[in-house]
């Protein structure tokens, strides 16, 4: 079996898995435990950030995976609109698995969640030392 390496179309992500591949998430991560987000690639080739930065943790998971992914599909329906009938774009929104992608940022979230939490706790603990067992009054 050979393999060749197609050439990347100019202005594609580097990270991209190339024109025609299946939608792909790739979790984007920051040495600020309050910074996530994830890298969007689409099948057109085209790829969009969703990024959030809170102090506190994402809840409900599933609704904010769900308005997030409401705001891909909204910003790729007005990219489409621009464009025209069978656009890349609109390609795009017939050939993504919507549900997959909500599930991913779902996932995506719950693990930042945990991680904000794992980050806070072990600076509080680093502040003001271990809470168990109590100290005697």
């Amino acid at each position: 079996m050979s393999t060749t390496e197609q050439p990347r179309p100019p202005g594609m992500h580097p990270r991209h898995p190339g024109v025609g591949s299946s939608t792909s998430l790739i979790r984007l991560e920051a040495d600020e435990p309050e910074r996530g987000g994830l890298l969007i690639f689409f099948p057109s080739g085209r790829h969009m950030t969703i990024a959030w930065r809170t102090v506190t943790q994402i809840t409900p998971t599933k609704e904010a995976a769900l308005q997030y992914t409401g705001q891909i599909v909204e910003e790729l329906n007005k990219v489409a609109a621009k464009e025209g009938r069978d656009s890349p774009a609109e390609q795009d929104l017939a050939r993504t698995n919507w549900v997959s992608v909500t599930a991913a940022l779902q996932r995506c979230i719950i693990d930042f969640n945990h991680a904000l939490s794992t980050r806070v706790s072990a600076k509080m603990a680093l502040e003001f030392g271990p809470v168990w067992p109590p100290k005697p009054h």
